[in-house]
């Protein structure tokens, strides 16, 4: 799979729609590593959960956890999902 370089400040925020164009959830946290002189994003996680975690603020709904290559950034403005919404995995929840 091609891989590409795209700004965070370009995807954060960004309303990512599954496969028949239905929004999910905004990209609100990135998780990346450092791969010698690369940023080498591993996931991405999406809506409000995301952002109160990110935030440290404790947040009953769940979000939803987007590895890398499941995300379609070929268009920053409109990323999308190259899977359905059931093949990913939840994360959060009340404690």
């Amino acid at each position: 799979m091609k891989t590409s370089t795209v700004r965070l400040e370009q995807i954060l925020g960004k309303l990512v729609r599954d496969p028949d164009g239905v929004g999910v959830g905004r990209i609100f946290s990135v998780h990346a590593e450092l791969e010698g002189e690369d940023c080498v994003v591993r996931e991405y996680e999406l809506g409000v959960g995301a952002l109160m975690a990110r935030l440290g603020i404790p947040f009953w709904r769940k979000w939803l956890r987007v590895p890398w290559d499941q995300l379609d950034l070929g268009d920053p403005e409109q990323p999308r999902l190259r899977c359905a919404v059931d093949e990913l995995r939840r994360k959060g929840g009340k404690p």
